[in-house]
Protein backbone atom coordinates (compact mmCIF):
# COMPACT_ATOMS: atom_id res chain seq x y z
CA UNK A 1 0.00 0.00 0.00
CA UNK A 2 2.61 2.37 0.89
CA UNK A 3 4.43 1.63 -2.55
CA UNK A 4 1.33 2.97 -4.17
CA UNK A 5 1.27 6.06 -2.45
CA UNK A 6 2.42 9.46 -3.42
CA UNK A 7 5.91 9.79 -2.51
CA UNK A 8 5.06 13.04 0.26
CA UNK A 9 2.44 10.84 1.55
CA UNK A 10 4.59 7.53 1.74
CA UNK A 11 7.31 10.09 3.19
CA UNK A 12 4.98 11.26 6.30
CA UNK A 13 4.33 7.67 6.87
CA UNK A 14 8.06 6.67 7.08
CA UNK A 15 8.50 9.51 9.28
CA UNK A 16 5.54 8.57 11.45
CA UNK A 17 6.76 5.16 11.74
CA UNK A 18 10.07 5.90 12.56
CA UNK A 19 9.75 6.59 16.60
CA UNK A 20 8.07 3.66 17.04
CA UNK A 21 10.80 2.00 15.19
CA UNK A 22 13.33 3.64 16.86
CA UNK A 23 11.36 2.42 20.57
CA UNK A 24 10.62 -1.08 19.54
CA UNK A 25 14.35 -1.83 18.48
CA UNK A 26 15.75 -0.07 21.99
CA UNK A 27 13.70 -2.34 23.55
CA UNK A 28 14.82 -5.35 21.77
CA UNK A 29 18.47 -4.67 22.62
CA UNK A 30 17.77 -4.15 26.26
CA UNK A 31 16.14 -7.34 26.34
CA UNK A 32 18.64 -8.88 24.65
CA UNK A 33 21.25 -7.12 26.75
CA UNK A 34 19.78 -8.64 29.67
CA UNK A 35 19.33 -12.12 28.62
CA UNK A 36 23.19 -12.23 27.26
CA UNK A 37 23.72 -11.14 31.46
CA UNK A 38 21.92 -13.43 32.77
CA UNK A 39 23.24 -16.00 30.24
CA UNK A 40 27.16 -15.24 31.27
CA UNK A 41 29.07 -17.65 33.40
CA UNK A 42 31.90 -16.55 35.44
CA UNK A 43 34.86 -17.42 34.17
CA UNK A 44 36.14 -20.88 34.93
CA UNK A 45 32.55 -22.12 35.49
CA UNK A 46 31.21 -24.79 33.24
CA UNK A 47 28.33 -23.22 31.17
CA UNK A 48 26.30 -26.95 31.92
CA UNK A 49 26.89 -28.41 35.11
CA UNK A 50 26.85 -31.76 35.40
CA UNK A 51 23.60 -33.47 37.27
CA UNK A 52 23.58 -34.85 40.57
CA UNK A 53 24.40 -38.70 40.94
CA UNK A 54 21.71 -40.66 41.63
CA UNK A 55 20.22 -41.84 45.18
CA UNK A 56 22.56 -44.97 46.14
CA UNK A 57 20.06 -48.33 46.43
CA UNK A 58 17.85 -48.63 49.05
CA UNK A 59 16.34 -51.54 50.83
CA UNK A 60 13.02 -51.88 51.39
CA UNK A 61 11.99 -50.22 55.13
CA UNK A 62 12.25 -52.84 57.74
CA UNK A 63 11.34 -52.95 61.55
CA UNK A 64 14.81 -51.79 62.68
CA UNK A 65 15.01 -48.79 59.85
CA UNK A 66 11.62 -47.73 61.20
CA UNK A 67 12.59 -47.74 64.55
CA UNK A 68 16.09 -46.03 63.26
CA UNK A 69 13.66 -42.84 62.70
CA UNK A 70 11.45 -43.22 66.19
CA UNK A 71 12.44 -41.35 69.17
CA UNK A 72 11.26 -41.79 72.67
CA UNK A 73 7.92 -43.10 73.26
CA UNK A 74 8.41 -43.99 70.20
CA UNK A 75 7.79 -40.14 68.01
CA UNK A 76 8.61 -39.64 64.73
CA UNK A 77 11.49 -37.50 64.47
CA UNK A 78 12.28 -37.42 61.27
CA UNK A 79 9.16 -38.06 59.21
CA UNK A 80 10.44 -36.42 56.14
CA UNK A 81 13.80 -38.88 55.87
CA UNK A 82 10.97 -41.94 56.60
CA UNK A 83 9.12 -41.04 53.51
CA UNK A 84 12.46 -40.69 51.58
CA UNK A 85 13.35 -44.06 52.35
CA UNK A 86 9.86 -45.63 51.73
CA UNK A 87 9.76 -42.90 48.08
CA UNK A 88 13.38 -45.07 47.00
CA UNK A 89 13.57 -48.42 48.51
CA UNK A 90 9.69 -49.24 49.37
CA UNK A 91 8.43 -51.33 52.55
CA UNK A 92 8.67 -54.33 53.22
CA UNK A 93 5.04 -56.00 52.83
CA UNK A 94 4.60 -56.88 56.67
CA UNK A 95 5.38 -53.14 57.71
CA UNK A 96 2.97 -51.42 54.97
CA UNK A 97 -0.03 -51.80 57.96
CA UNK A 98 1.86 -49.59 60.04
CA UNK A 99 3.84 -47.40 57.61
CA UNK A 100 1.18 -46.63 55.25
CA UNK A 101 -0.80 -44.82 58.17
CA UNK A 102 2.39 -42.45 58.68
CA UNK A 103 2.48 -41.74 55.09
CA UNK A 104 -1.38 -40.99 54.61
CA UNK A 105 -0.80 -38.60 57.52
CA UNK A 106 -3.63 -40.45 59.87
CA UNK A 107 -1.44 -39.50 63.05
CA UNK A 108 -1.25 -35.79 63.96
CA UNK A 109 2.61 -34.67 64.51
CA UNK A 110 4.47 -35.66 67.71
CA UNK A 111 2.48 -38.80 68.96
CA UNK A 112 3.65 -41.42 70.77
CA UNK A 113 3.18 -45.18 70.85
CA UNK A 114 0.59 -45.03 73.47
CA UNK A 115 -0.61 -41.63 72.25
CA UNK A 116 -1.54 -43.01 68.32
CA UNK A 117 -3.34 -46.19 69.75
CA UNK A 118 -5.46 -43.94 71.45
CA UNK A 119 -6.28 -41.85 68.25
CA UNK A 120 -6.64 -44.73 66.24
CA UNK A 121 -10.02 -46.02 68.96
CA UNK A 122 -11.18 -42.56 69.03
CA UNK A 123 -11.20 -42.22 65.29
CA UNK A 124 -13.02 -45.84 64.99
CA UNK A 125 -15.38 -44.58 67.67
CA UNK A 126 -15.89 -41.36 65.50
CA UNK A 127 -16.19 -43.09 61.93
CA UNK A 128 -18.98 -45.88 63.46
CA UNK A 129 -21.14 -42.75 63.92
CA UNK A 130 -20.59 -40.90 60.94
CA UNK A 131 -21.61 -44.38 59.37
CA UNK A 132 -24.36 -44.39 60.99
CA UNK A 133 -25.35 -40.28 60.99
CA UNK A 134 -24.92 -40.04 57.36
CA UNK A 135 -26.89 -42.97 56.03
CA UNK A 136 -29.68 -41.87 58.35
CA UNK A 137 -29.49 -38.29 57.44
CA UNK A 138 -29.69 -39.64 53.69
CA UNK A 139 -32.98 -39.36 51.30
CA UNK A 140 -33.69 -42.94 50.78
CA UNK A 141 -33.42 -42.22 47.11
CA UNK A 142 -30.20 -40.66 47.15
CA UNK A 143 -28.75 -43.87 49.42
CA UNK A 144 -30.08 -46.02 47.46
CA UNK A 145 -27.84 -44.15 44.32
CA UNK A 146 -25.11 -44.36 45.88
CA UNK A 147 -24.98 -47.35 47.28
CA UNK A 148 -25.79 -49.31 43.32
CA UNK A 149 -23.46 -47.34 42.23
CA UNK A 150 -20.22 -47.98 44.97
CA UNK A 151 -21.78 -52.05 44.79
CA UNK A 152 -21.08 -51.98 40.95
CA UNK A 153 -17.48 -51.52 41.68
CA UNK A 154 -17.30 -53.54 44.76
CA UNK A 155 -18.50 -57.16 43.60
CA UNK A 156 -15.55 -56.86 40.69
CA UNK A 157 -12.68 -55.04 42.84
CA UNK A 158 -9.54 -57.47 43.40
CA UNK A 159 -11.90 -60.55 43.19
CA UNK A 160 -9.07 -62.53 42.28
CA UNK A 161 -7.03 -61.44 45.79
CA UNK A 162 -7.44 -63.99 48.74
CA UNK A 163 -8.77 -61.30 50.66
CA UNK A 164 -11.66 -60.43 48.76
CA UNK A 165 -12.42 -63.95 46.91
CA UNK A 166 -15.43 -66.06 47.61
CA UNK A 167 -18.73 -65.87 47.68
CA UNK A 168 -20.39 -62.24 47.32
CA UNK A 169 -23.71 -62.95 49.82
CA UNK A 170 -21.91 -62.07 53.32
CA UNK A 171 -18.77 -61.56 52.43
CA UNK A 172 -17.36 -59.27 55.23
CA UNK A 173 -14.85 -57.97 53.57
CA UNK A 174 -16.91 -56.99 50.53
CA UNK A 175 -19.36 -55.48 52.92
CA UNK A 176 -16.63 -53.33 54.76
CA UNK A 177 -15.69 -52.09 51.69
CA UNK A 178 -19.16 -51.33 50.43
CA UNK A 179 -19.57 -49.31 53.85
CA UNK A 180 -16.29 -47.64 53.61
CA UNK A 181 -17.21 -46.25 50.20
CA UNK A 182 -20.75 -45.11 50.41
CA UNK A 183 -19.90 -43.36 54.14
CA UNK A 184 -17.19 -41.26 51.49
CA UNK A 185 -19.79 -40.92 49.00
CA UNK A 186 -22.43 -39.45 51.53
CA UNK A 187 -19.97 -37.10 53.37
CA UNK A 188 -18.57 -36.18 50.39
CA UNK A 189 -22.02 -35.40 48.54
CA UNK A 190 -20.01 -32.94 45.27
CA UNK A 191 -17.27 -35.58 44.91
CA UNK A 192 -19.82 -38.29 45.95
CA UNK A 193 -18.59 -41.99 44.31
CA UNK A 194 -16.38 -42.15 40.99
CA UNK A 195 -16.03 -45.51 39.37
CA UNK A 196 -11.84 -46.49 40.42
CA UNK A 197 -12.39 -45.11 43.94
CA UNK A 198 -12.62 -48.82 44.73
CA UNK A 199 -9.38 -50.10 43.20
CA UNK A 200 -7.68 -47.41 45.31
CA UNK A 201 -9.59 -48.47 48.93
CA UNK A 202 -9.51 -51.90 48.18
CA UNK A 203 -5.40 -52.78 49.08
CA UNK A 204 -5.80 -49.70 51.97
CA UNK A 205 -8.68 -52.46 53.32
CA UNK A 206 -6.80 -55.94 52.67
CA UNK A 207 -3.50 -54.62 54.20
CA UNK A 208 -4.94 -52.59 57.04
CA UNK A 209 -7.69 -55.25 57.45
CA UNK A 210 -9.88 -52.18 59.52
CA UNK A 211 -12.70 -50.74 57.88
CA UNK A 212 -12.40 -47.41 60.00
CA UNK A 213 -8.48 -47.50 59.62
CA UNK A 214 -8.58 -48.06 55.79
CA UNK A 215 -11.30 -45.19 56.07
CA UNK A 216 -9.12 -42.48 57.25
CA UNK A 217 -6.37 -43.59 54.94
CA UNK A 218 -8.61 -43.07 51.94
CA UNK A 219 -9.83 -39.90 52.89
Amino acid sequence: VAAAEPVPERRSLLAAALPFTQALLAQVGRTLARAQAALAWPEGTPAVSSPPPPPPPCAPLSDADLRSYLGPGGRLLRPQDLRLHVFHGGVEPGLRKVVWRYLLNVFPAGLTGQERLSHLRLKAAEYSSLKVALAARAAPAELAQVAAAVRKDVVRTDRAHPYFGGPEEGHPHLAALQALLTTFALGHPRLSYCQGMSDVAAPLLAVLDDEAQAFLCFC
